[in-house]
């Protein structure tokens, strides 16, 4: 998701869809990737880095998790956008370490 949480933050391959808000619009994502920094949208044309978006995110087996992120650069060579969470803090950080412990445990 760059900076250095790409190499000390657990990651969980996942499909699940994501509700991508931004100030203007709203998008269908498909994430493949997450941890607790943040999250990599499949197959979409990315935002600037810097651009601001609200994410529900849809944990199996729970209500939608709604963070804030920021896109931030990336280099995968294929399409999508990489979002760093921001300020994930208190009861919606608690919910995603739940299920990414679950997600990574069961891989």
């Amino acid at each position: 998701m760059g900076g250095s949480d790409r190499r000390t933050m657990p990651r969980a391959e996942v499909a699940i869809w994501v509700e991508e808000h931004t100030r203007d619009a709203l998008y269908f994502q498909r994430a493949t990737n997450l941890s607790i920094g943040g999250v990599w949208l499949d197959g979409t044309l990315p935002h600037p880095p810097g651009t601001r978006v609200t994410l529900d995110i849809e944990l199996p087996g729970d209500r939608p998790l709604r963070v804030e992120g920021e896109v931030v650069m990336h280099t995968s060579p294929k399409p999508g956008m990489a979002v760093r969470f921001v300020d994930l803090v208190g009861p919606r950080r608690r919910r995603l370490e739940t299920y990414l412990a679950r997600a990574i445990g069961s891989a």
